[in-house]
């Protein structure tokens, strides 16, 4: 189930979209190693105060292979799903 689908997370839609942009599989979310990063993201989306900055970043950084923005209260834990190997990475023809 997508964060845009559950009850509690109707406005982390921008989480979901900042991954993909980053490349980070978000079927990576059922795996137990991964599944707490992924669900604390999707909590500090929901209560992020940045969200006029995070969708103006999505907007303009169509490549985003340097790595999350510094404002977003998950850059640790992207940081974490971005940079480990071990996460499936999704590369999209094209960019």
């Amino acid at each position: 189930m997508s964060s845009s689908n559950h009850p509690g997370y109707a406005g982390t839609a921008n989480i979901d979209k900042m991954m993909e942009r980053l490349g980070i599989d978000v079927g990576c979310q059922v795996a137990p190693r991964f599944g707490l990063l992924f669900s604390c993201a999707e909590r500090n989306c929901a209560t992020c105060k940045a969200q006029g900055r995070c969708t103006e970043w999505l907007a303009k950084n169509a490549d985003s292979h340097g790595g999350p923005p510094r404002f977003c209260p998950s850059f640790d834990l992207l940081c974490e799903l971005f940079y480990d190997t071990t996460v499936g990475h999704v590369t999209h023809s094209g960019h």
